[in-house]
């Protein structure tokens, strides 16, 4: 290094520096002479040496104490000696620098600054925080400029330090500064005469309702003198950064139904307008679940509804959710009403974007599918619990797989869920829902537990609801419900298993009466002989008697309730000691005669 004369050579040229008590030549470069200060820092960064970066660090801070920055300061020699430091672990010293930065107004580089968190961050030095949150805060008011991802960046550090909530609310709160500030300057650019409203704009919250409804009409205002669409999605991105901001806040009230209430009701407004406000609303709700605050997610929710804006046909405005799928947006709106209690407001959600899960303009993952399972299923089982059977039906018909086949979702899986419904219904003779379950069921090829369905045909023909039990009993039937029926016209015999109840007992008949109906109107048929034996089941022994009997009533119920009447007569019992009944010709006859108009189309497979 050229130095001037009276510059101390051993303390500028060597490694060990000036070991003299009292040295007569000068440690610090003089003013005037900032090329030399530069070049003296440069040449030690190069060296890369720990002593000698300290030494520039006392060089720097004490010729900067008496001068300021002039035409010869190389800001990247700054930024330069602030990396050498931090490479060398010299934290203290990288303080001392930017805290000289900030006294004589020269930033350094926010790169830099993002690496001085970093690399505390990635040591765990817990201790520095204060210190390096008290310098950066000293650095934002001598107006170092950060963009918003730079301040998300800080905040991943700090939480990677764990550092307390009041820490990492230095932070948050520089970062809403920016936000109005933004805002505000490019709202003024539109209109010089919103200036009286940079008092809001410029403070770190909005606290009073009021705040907000002036808010909405300088954005309506605004976006009615916006001559360029990026100019109004940058004005949309600001608010909805302020708006969101909110969900960090313990405060009480929800700014974006005050901000909302006012962009509707401005005789200005325009549909564009109400679209903003569904989007924003979308990010809002978002920001709301992230931190599990439902109450005031609802209330988002509650205002989109009351405003009549169709939100579930929307995208979000910022972060995540401006890529999120419809079906995920709906979950998470569906999740909300259920988390505040409101049964009827997630199915209205639900509804209003017309169950739609997966769909070519509105695609969707496997996650946002199991979702939306586990959300119905969760809204099901609530609903059983509340006995509202036609809504939890409802649910049911818009679980994964049925809307749509391309959610690729095996439907078999939900058998369990319909029968726990049909059961539900069963219990509280709600014929209406349980028949319209089971048809559902038929109609998907999902399995019906039997024993439920042999309850609904009895239950039907007990309500003398004959024709819908008759189409349960014959798709039971076929599903293999009942065993083979085993009456033909040869042997003219029908088996009834004890087990069944009068009225699948009478349906059985009904089919026997229709097979062999030549038989029976023959001129012939006085001789034969139709034969009805009631099986024993395995478990009823001649010993334990009592539920045969139970049995032999219900068989002369069966033909009692019969229309016209049936009219059967003990003829044996057989060495299976099972009795053996024959059916009176005359009253068989006279049944066909009246019913074998529909019984032929009814029974005949």
């Amino acid at each position: 290094i050229e130095l001037p004369r009276k510059y101390c050579r051993f303390y500028f040229m060597t490694l060990r520096g000036c070991e003299r008590a009292k040295c007569w030549f000068w440690h610090v470069p003089q003013q005037g002479d900032e090329k030399v200060c530069m070049a003296i820092l440069r040449t030690y960064i190069s060296i890369k040496e720990s002593g000698l970066l300290k030494r520039a660090v006392r060089i720097f801070v004490k010729y900067y104490r008496e001068v300021t920055p002039g035409m010869d300061f190389d800001s990247q020699v700054l930024n330069d000696l602030l990396i050498s430091l931090l490479k060398n672990c010299l934290l203290q010293e990288v303080f001392q620098i930017l805290n000289v930065t900030v006294r004589i107004n020269t930033l350094v580089a926010v790169d830099v600054l993002l690496k001085v968190f970093e690399h505390v961050a990635s040591l765990n030095i817990r201790d520095a925080v204060p210190t390096l949150l008290g310098t950066f805060r000293k650095l934002i008011d001598a107006g170092m400029f950060l963009e918003f991802e730079h301040f998300d960046y800080i905040i991943k550090f700090l939480h990677q330090l764990q550092v307390s909530s009041q820490e990492v609310n230095i932070v948050l709160n520089i970062k809403s500064r920016y936000v109005f500030k933004e805002l505000f300057y490019l709202v003024s650019s539109f209109f010089s005469k919103f200036a009286y409203i940079y008092p809001l704009l410029s403070s770190q919250h909005c606290k009073e309702k009021s705040d907000w409804t002036k808010l909405g009409a300088l954005y309506v205002n605004a976006r009615a003198g916006c001559e360029h669409f990026d100019d109004l999605q940058k004005l949309s991105f600001c608010i909805a950064e302020i708006l969101t901001r909110d969900s960090e806040t313990d405060r009480p009230g929800v700014p974006f139904c005050d901000f909302a209430d006012a962009v509707i009701k401005n005789p200005q407004h325009n549909e564009a307008d109400r679209i903003f406000i569904g989007r924003i609303g979308i990010s809002v709700m978002y920001s709301y679940h992230k931190v599990l605050q439902w109450i005031k997610g609802r209330k988002v929710l509650d205002k989109l509804h009351e405003l009549q804006i169709h939100f579930t046909v929307l995208k979000g405005l910022t972060g995540a959710e401006r890529l999120a799928s419809r079906c995920q947006i709906v979950n998470k709106a569906a999740e909300i009403f259920l988390k505040t209690g409101s049964l009827d407001g997630a199915t209205w959600v639900l509804r209003e974007s017309e169950w739609t899960t997966n769909a070519p303009l509105w695609p969707c993952d496997k996650m946002d599918i199991l979702n939306r399972h586990n959300l119905l299923c969760t809204l099901v089982h609530k609903y059983l619990r509340k006995s509202l059977y036609r809504q939890a039906f409802e649910v049911l018909q818009n679980l994964p797989g049925f809307q749509n086949h391309s959610d690729t979702v095996d439907v078999s899986q939900y058998s369990c869920l319909f029968n726990k419904l049909i059961n539900a219904c069963f219990e509280s003779k709600n014929l209406g829902v349980s028949s319209s379950a089971v048809d559902f069921m038929l109609s998907k090829n999902i399995a019906i537990d039997f024993f439920l369905l042999r309850g609904l045909i009895t239950a039907l023909g007990r309500s003398s609801l004959w024709s819908k039990a008759r189409t349960y009993y014959k798709s039971a039937l076929s599903l293999g419900c009942y065993p083979p029926l085993q009456g033909n016209l040869y042997q003219r015999l029908l088996t009834i298993p004890s087990y069944l109840s009068e009225v699948e007992m009478l349906l059985a008949i009904e089919i026997f009466l229709v097979s062999n109906a030549s038989d029976i109107q023959s001129p012939m048929a006085t001789s034969q002989t139709l034969q009805i034996i009631l099986k024993r089941c395995e478990d009823q022994t001649v010993q334990n008697n009592s539920d045969y009997q139970a049995a032999v009533e219900r068989l002369i119920l069966a033909a009692r309730v019969s229309d016209p009447k049936l009219f059967l007569k003990h003829m044996t019992m057989n060495v299976n000691m099972e009795e053996v009944y024959s059916l009176e010709l005359t009253s068989a006859l006279k049944w066909l005669q009246e019913n074998m108009i529909w019984a032929g189309k009814v029974w005949l497979f």
